[in-house]
């Protein structure tokens, strides 16, 4: 009978260590997601420049500043897997949404931006990039913050 208790709490006591490895397991990978607090600001100047290509002169900067935007996030997504070793690619429903509003955001200062350049006001360009650039850095901010979550409650 002792045997039964002994190997009993034995295996309870192995069952808790292992459990308090994969707790101090997702608290590292958490904070290895906290090493990349650049990709918030970075993809948000990224956006900022699309944003303000109305008063770039003819089409040529436009359409180079929109291939170097998709290139520079590739690669930014790569930088990013590469430093904390998780790939941005797996979002669920919270990050997604936040993702899509990302670019909506984006269109929806780009279209600002088209307006005051047709009108003339392309001064003001700037601040429509310039908010671009405070909403995007904040959607990106909740959509690492919403991974670091999901990763420090996972079962």
């Amino acid at each position: 009978m002792e045997n039964d208790f002994h190997s009993v709490g034995a295996e309870r006591a192995h069952a808790s260590e292992l459990l308090n490895e994969l707790e101090s397991d997702r608290n590292h990978l958490a904070q290895r997601l906290d090493r990349a607090r650049w990709l918030a600001p970075a993809f948000a100047l990224i956006a900022a420049a699309y944003i303000a290509t109305p008063i770039l002169p003819g089409e040529g900067g436009r359409s180079l500043v929109l291939v170097a935007a998709i290139v520079a996030s590739v690669l930014l997504l790569g930088e990013y897997r590469r430093v904390t070793g998780v790939k941005l690619s797996r979002f669920g429903f919270v990050e997604g949404a936040l993702f899509v509003a990302a670019i909506v955001t984006s269109l929806f200062f780009f279209s600002v931006s088209l307006g005051l350049a047709a009108s003339g006001l392309s001064w003001w360009v700037l601040a429509s990039a310039l908010a671009g650039f405070v909403v995007v850095a904040g959607l990106v901010n909740r959509i690492t913050a919403s991974l670091r979550e999901r990763l420090r409650d996972v079962a």
